[in-house]
């Protein structure tokens, strides 16, 4: 769309829409009548004269203090559009139709493919020029499967449980089927989200040490200059050490896992059923541990009796979904009054509540007070995507893509409950879809290589990517950190860097900022991690949204058929 200082004019999703959405957009001047153009023919088809909503914005900087909202969702026929305003202000472009959705989800969940650890990601799946050759040989001995966390190489338990939890969750509410996303178990006869869920639930397995705990991390502790570190070839990587911490994460979602599996692959699901067991077992044996190994310690807790105590919770939650038995209701029993955070990788009390709520052996009476703690917390995510002028669910924090994901997860999973009875939910979910897919002040879709993107994410810090160099540099479908109020220590621009130049959160001449760019624009497309590194965990909610959003009645906040 046309600019003005400070951002885009007309802001709107550019994947765009089901015909029964509700197409909200965000302007940075009133307007009084706003014609949506055909983009192929130049007829104008629709013609809104509704007043748009003043909204005070304080992520928009001192020029924008207020945005006005307006919405075309009386236009429903399929087609291809964009927005002209009576100020001239227009619109990137943006779809119309009843698989909009379809393609980006099946590229979101092919990033986990990209990111597999310790196996070849070969041409024939790879579909562009994002290819390498195993790195098995760098594992430590045994360990097999995972993902790449993120830019970097390391596996760590957290990221992947919370991946993990997403995707069982995506599978248990939605039940996808697509077994034809062309990666290699396409074709295998089960869904391929399943099968990528396994590829992570198989590096956890390897991971169990013979006293039954869980290790943190396998690490990759050394890198050379920035461009030259291929998957392939460097330093082995270290193993993790074991602790209570990653012990009870690990049980609780391999538990999950095991109920999700059963029926489909009985002989799987008792495997990682019998590993929960056993790690259940380590953590008796040390009520009153906390511990968490300081190898490669980007997420490490240890110590941390709160984080302790939740991750025992969502243990005890996914045991008694998977077995019914009523020593581990008793379990989540013992800590179910601790504070209620959001959910979140380094805070899991939520997800072990909407794990809980799962079980048919859960007690209905500590359902029903979980249900109304999950709510309230919905309730005010909810009221902050309505004030945000953008409609989003994230905060400017690092990751703050992958936090407004984790909280939309919230949204959808309430909505879900009672699609008419939280029709605010789930209108607030959806919404916060369309500020990743470009209703931002950058006017920016956050994702790679979808196509009918106008303007969206073409690069990322990644260590096997910038070593790669190839074009287009990104692999489509995945999800940029987001907007970040300031950067983490160390993510500068180093102009002089060889075999590359590196450009950070500051110094990026391609897309400079300060102090005064507005705080929703503090997002830069190139190097820096503070704003564009990309993460499994991230995908993965993203990922639950998306299924979400495909569901035209739910998002709508309609009864589900």
């Amino acid at each position: 769309g046309a600019e003005v200082s400070g951002g885009v004019r007309l802001a709107i999703s550019q994947v765009g829409f089901l015909p029964a959405d509700a197409k909200p957009f965000t302007a940075r001047e009133s307007f009084t009548t706003m014609r949506v153009v055909d983009t192929r023919s130049g007829q104008v088809v629709f013609q809104s004269d509704t007043p748009p909503r003043r909204l005070p914005s304080t992520v928009t900087g001192a020029e924008a203090p207020d945005v006005w909202v307006g919405d075309v969702t009386a236009l429903t026929a399929p087609g291809r559009y964009h927005l002209v305003s009576d100020t001239g202000a227009t619109s990137a472009p943006f779809s119309i139709s009843g698989d909009v959705f379809d393609v980006p989800r099946r590229l979101v969940q092919r990033v986990f493919y990209f990111q597999r650890a310790f196996t070849a990601v070969e041409a024939a799946y790879a579909r562009g020029p994002w290819v390498h050759s195993s790195d098995a040989s760098r594992a430590p001995p045994g360990v097999e499967g995972g993902w790449h966390d993120a830019g970097d190489y390391s596996l760590y338990n957290m990221t992947t449980v919370s991946a993990l939890f997403w995707l069982l969750q995506t599978a248990a509410d939605f039940q996808p089927v697509d077994d034809a996303t062309g990666v290699p178990e396409s074709g295998n006869g089960h869904p391929d989200l399943l099968d990528e869920a396994r590829w992570g639930l198989r590096w956890l397995l390897t991971t169990q040490t013979p006293e039954g705990a869980f290790r943190n991390s396998t690490c990759l502790v050394e890198y050379g200059p920035y461009g030259r570190n291929p998957v392939e070839t460097g330093p082995p990587y270290r193993a993790g050490e074991p602790g209570t911490i990653a012990t009870a994460r690990s049980v609780g979602v391999l538990a999950m896992a095991a109920d999700v599996f059963r029926g489909r692959d009985d002989q799987f699901a008792q495997r990682l059923l019998t590993a929960a067991r056993r790690g259940w077992q380590y953590l008796e044996a040390r009520p009153d541990e906390h511990s968490d190994g300081p190898t490669c310690p980007a997420y490490r807790q240890d110590g941390d009796a709160a984080v302790g105590r939740a991750v025992r919770r969502f243990a005890a939650a996914g045991l008694l979904l998977a077995t019914g038995e009523p020593a581990f209701a008793d379990a989540f029993a013992a800590t179910a009054d601790d504070p209620l955070d959001e959910p979140s990788p380094y805070r899991v009390g939520a997800y072990a509540a909407l794990l809980y709520r799962r079980a048919a052996a859960a007690d209905p009476d500590v359902r029903a007070t979980l249900d109304d703690r999950l709510t309230a917390v919905a309730v005010r995510v909810a009221g902050e995507v309505e004030a945000h002028p953008f409609g989003w669910s994230g905060r400017y924090v690092w990751g703050s893509a992958g936090v407004g994901a984790e909280r939309t997860g919230l949204l959808v999973s309430t909505c879900l409950r009672d699609p008419v009875g939280h029709a605010r939910s789930c209108r607030a979910a959806r919404a916060s879809l369309d500020y990743l897919f470009g209703r931002n002040s950058l006017g920016r879709a956050y994702v790679s290589g979808l196509p009918g993107v106008t303007t969206g994410r073409q690069h990322a810090f990644h260590h096997w990517l910038a070593t790669l160099d190839a074009t287009p540099y990104l692999f489509p479908g995945a999800i940029a950190g987001g907007p970040n109020e300031r950067p983490e220590p160390n993510d500068g621009s180093r102009p002089l860097a060889r075999p590359r130049a590196v450009w950070g959160y500051w110094d990026d001449p391609a897309m400079p900022r300060s102090d005064a760019t507005p705080v929703d624009a503090r997002y830069t497309d190139n190097d820096s991690w503070s704003t564009n590194e990309l993460a499994i965990a991230w995908q993965a909610p993203v990922l639950y949204a998306l299924h979400f959003a495909a569901a035209p009645r739910l998002a709508a906040g309609q009864p589900a058929r």
